[in-house]
């Protein structure tokens, strides 16, 4: 088994998801960067396989994406998240036996997160931060698709 650097991010700011617009609640993936992280293992270079918080439970994938937003909950099985995943590896040397055991270490930190250190509370943002959270959202998507 490969030996990995967890590392933890205990000052994580969470981007507003959850927004109250009347008498409905909306989620959404708010404007992600690869600085968006609580759990993070560099597997090589610069790609890193990150877990962060996302819609009241924790998302895993890559940080550089070439197929933007490709993460799956920690609760999935490490394999499944592996497939999905896996085109934006990035690099032959992550191979799917480190990414499948890099994985499992960020199933295991999120567990204990979830468990033990996140907030219990969802913060609902307004109309008025869904409107920005959306059009910062719109702008980024522009730029990767354009």
């Amino acid at each position: 088994m490969k030996k990995f650097e967890l590392e933890f991010r205990n000052e994580f700011k969470k981007k507003q998801d959850t927004f109250q617009v009347g008498h409905t609640t909306i989620m959404m993936t708010p404007p992600l960067d690869d600085d968006y992280w609580v759990f993070r293992i560099v597997l090589h270079k610069e790609q890193a396989l990150v877990a962060f918080p996302k819609f009241g439970t924790m998302g895993i994938g890559f940080t550089e994406e070439e197929d933007w937003n490709t993460n799956l909950p920690y609760s999935c099985e490490a394999d499944k998240i592996a497939k999905h995943i896996w085109k934006n590896r990035k690099y032959p040397e992550i191979t799917k036996k480190i990414l499948i055991e890099a994985i499992e270490v960020l199933r295991k930190a999120s567990t204990y997160y979830k468990t033990h250190e996140e907030p219990e509370t969802i913060e609902r943002g307004d109309f008025n931060q869904f409107t920005q959270s959306f059009e910062a959202l719109r702008e980024k998507v522009g730029k990767k698709y354009s």
